[in-house]
Order: C-alpha cells, then sequence, then structure tokens
C-alpha cells in the first residue's frame, strides 16, 4: 500500500510522513512550505546563517526532499499579515483561504495518486471527495475535537465565566469554512483522532465508532530530560501554555486558593492573554514566569515537582507529554490527551476540567505525599516513553495494516 500525505501547514506531519517513510509506504507528501537545503532558490537562502536557522524549522531532516511536493505562495498572505502587518484577523482569514486553495490544488493533482489519501482536519475536503471517487482509501486526521462540539464547549465556558470570555476562543469560523470541517468526518472513509477527547466528538456528530481509529501524537522526549524530584521543600506547581479559560486557568487558581497553603507555590509559564483584568483578582495566588524558549521550559519543568492542566478544550496537549518526560507527574483534564497517556494513581490524576474539589484534593494530596510524588515522576517518566516517534511509529504501522486488511 502506497500512501500520499497532505497537509496544507506543518504541525506533526513532517513527522507523519518521515514514520510513513520508514515504514516504505510513503509515496508523497503534499504541503505549502517545505525548505530543501540543497534546492534552488534554498540553496541561496542557507548561505544566509539567520534565515537558514528560521527556514530549518520548515524542514525534517532523514525525510527524503525528493518526495516532498511543496507550493509556498500559497502561505504567503499569511506569513504577510501575521508577521511584518501584525494583523491576526487577516492573517486567521489568509489561513483559511490557504487551507481551501491547497486542498483544491491538491484534489486536482494529487489525491488519486496512491492507494491511501491522508489528510489533515480543515484542508482536505475536496481531496478525500476525488480520492473516493477514484477508488481510494480516504483519511482524515483529527488532532483536536470535531468543530460542533469545540464551538458548544467554548460558548458554554463563555456563559460560565463572561470575565474570562475574552480567553476563550470561541472559533468564528466564516460559515463556508466550518461547513468544510462539518463535512470532512462525514466524508472520510477513516477519521483518526488523536485522543478520546477527540472520537467522543466525532461519535457526537454521528461518526460510526468502526470509522474512528485512535493514533495518540507523539513528541521529541528525548529534548526533554529527566530529573529526579526532591520530597523536601514547598511543592511547586507548573502551568504550562496560554494563560486563560480555554485552559482552565481559573479553575487552577481556586483550586490553590482552596489548599490553603503556604507550602504550595503555583508558577505559571506561558502568553498573558490581550486582556489581563480578569488575572488580577488572582495575582495573589501565583507567580509568573513570563514566556521562554524549549530551553526555558525544560529548566522550569526540572524546578517543578507537578504540572497541572486543567484544560477546557486542549488539541491533544503535548506538554503533557514533555512534563512527564523530565519526571513530572501530571494533574489533567479529561479533554485532552490525558486519558490515554496518564494512568491514574500511577502518572498523575485525570479529573473533568470544572471539578474544582478533585483538584484541590490532588494538589493536597500530592503536597502531602512528596515520597510518594517523586516515585510517581519515575513512572511518568518511564511513561512518556511510550509517546515517543518511534512508539507513534509502530502504532502507525499497525494502524496501516489493519487498514489495508479491511479493505483489501
Amino acid at each position: 500500500m502506497n500512501v500520499l500525505v497532505a497537509h496544507s501547514g506543518k504541525q506533526h506531519a513532517y513527522q507523519h510522513s518521515y514514520s510513513l517513510q520508514q515504514l516504505g509506504v510513503l509515496e508523497r507528501f503534499v504541503t505549502s512550505t517545505y525548505y530543501k537545503r540543497d534546492a534552488w532558490p534554498d540553496r541561496w537562502a542557507s548561505r544566509i546563517p539567520r534565515l537558514d536557522i528560521e527556514l530549518q524549522k520548515r524542514c525534517l531532516n532523514g525525510l527524503d526532499p525528493t518526495r516532498v511536493i511543496r507550493r509556498p505562495l500559497l502561505e504567503l498572505p499569511e506569513i504577510w499579515h501575521r508577521n511584518f502587518r501584525g494583523n491576526r484577523a487577516a492573517a486567521e482569514a489568509a489561513m483559511f483561504n490557504r487551507d481551501a486553495k491547497f486542498d483544491r490544488w491538491v484534489a486536482r493533482k494529487f489525491a488519486t495518486e496512491s492507494d491511501l489519501f491522508w489528510g489533515f482536519q480543515g484542508s482536505c475536503l475536496k481531496s478525500l471527495m476525488a480520492a473516493k471517487t477514484a477508488g481510494r482509501i480516504a483519511v482524515c486526521e483529527f488532532a483536536t475535537a470535531h468543530v460542533t462540539s469545540a464551538v458548544m464547549i467554548l460558548k458554554e465556558e463563555c456563559e460560565r465565566h463572561p470575565e474570562w470570555a475574552g480567553t476563550i476562543s470561541n472559533l468564528h469560523f466564516p460559515d463556508w469554512y466550518r461547513e468544510r470541517l462539518e463535512a470532512e468526518p462525514k466524508v472520510a472513509d477513516i477519521c483518526v483522532a488523536a485522543s478520546s477527547f477527540t472520537q467522543r466528538s466525532l461519535m457526537e456528530v454521528g461518526v460510526p465508532l468502526e470509522n474512528i481509529r485512535l493514533l495518540p501524537l507523539a513528541s521529541d522526549i528525548e529534548q526533554f530530560q529527566f530529573r529526579r524530584r526532591s520530597a523536601s521543600g514547598p511543592l511547586n506547581v507548573l502551568f504550562v501554555g496560554g494563560i486563560g479559560q480555554r485552559k482552565g486557568i481559573k479553575y487552577l487558581f481556586e483550586a490553590i486558593e482552596r489548599v490553603k497553603s503556604t507550602n504550595v507555590k503555583l508558577k505559571l509559564l506561558g502568553p498573558l492573554p490581550v486582556d489581563e483584568t480578569p488575572l488580577r483578582a488572582w495575582n495573589h495566588c501565583f507567580e509568573y514566569l513570563g514566556r521562554t524558549d524549549q530551553e526555558g521550559v525544560v529548566k522550569h519543568m526540572h524546578e517543578a515537582d507537578i504540572l497541572v492542566l486543567p484544560s477546557v478544550f486542549e488539541g491533544f496537549g503535548l506538554v503533557i507529554v514533555e512534563a512527564m518526560a523530565t519526571g513530572m507527574p501530571v494533574i489533567a483534564s479529561t479533554h485532552s490527551c490525558a486519558p490515554e497517556v496518564v494512568r491514574e494513581g500511577t502518572d498523575g490524576f485525570v479529573l473533568e476540567p470544572d471539578d474544582v474539589d478533585g483538584l484541590t484534593d490532588r494538589i493536597t494530596w500530592c503536597a502531602e505525599n512528596r515520597e510518594q510524588l517523586v516515585q510517581m515522576g519515575v513512572a511518568a517518566h518511564s511513561r512518556a516513553q511510550s509517546f515517543s516517534w518511534d512508539a507513534h511509529r509502530e502504532r502507525l504501522a499497525r494502524l496501516i495494516n489493519s487498514i489495508q486488511q479491511i479493505h483489501a
């Protein structure tokens, strides 16, 4: 079986394509921007050190560049509005248009070339249709929940906590783009879900369970080195991500306030919301660490004892795997990858996003059982190894084989 992968941006599509290449089934990887240092005009850019370093973010060592088909002009309007004009709304509109144009291009030129077409949520509706019409297997991967569930969850959260509404994206898609998102899982032969949260959202809109495959994402966990924590001193609780109610930050504040212990310190790492007003009432609860690069993230993880991520809506939550790789237990919500990754009571705890009582109890337990918490961190590090890209490739191989047997 030969597989064609098409993604209008990056996300994890580079690693996914590389895994398929290693499995010997990758026909082509079609994308927008991809850096080929030995090709023209990329060879010119490679002579400028700062530009070369930046562009290397858009390539992957080991992925055969001759298998990569690109069309960078599709992405230029988005880059222009986002990086040079600082116009977020215009950049998002350009992104939606990029996805649609990319999809039409792939549908016309590539979608029918291979035995299996593998597209990604938002940029593959026409391609899925073309592949199915030609008798190919049409697969759509969903890294986050279906748009209908997403809109409903975030709308309800805005209504429950209006003061935080500015930090809760309620996904204002253009009608035509939302229609694409709603149609893709209904057209695809197979929907690949990154988490059980995503799987449930697909089932809620009528996708049969037998048409869904669970394939958790992976991380470059070797970059998140293990460090054994101390069983003494304050309990350092770390939150990593966009600081807003989409990540359940108010629920975390409420839990920390209820713990009422000077031996528990909450530290926030990540971008602040545009409107910081709702944060001010909780200034006494946390220390803000700012934003940093990956090296800084690892440093702060090594200085913390547990990661807490009570997300209301999470695509996957790679930070959960990354924190565990450093030897940190995790308390995370059911609206993330936690149900698949965290073993309850072994690597951490999994709760509903708004379970403030449960979150308070778990943080209190962590503060009072430091020796056990250290052992949970060791277990978490071991568990994280199951979400490396090597482990992902093994899961992917089993998935491809199962699809091939069904459609043989």
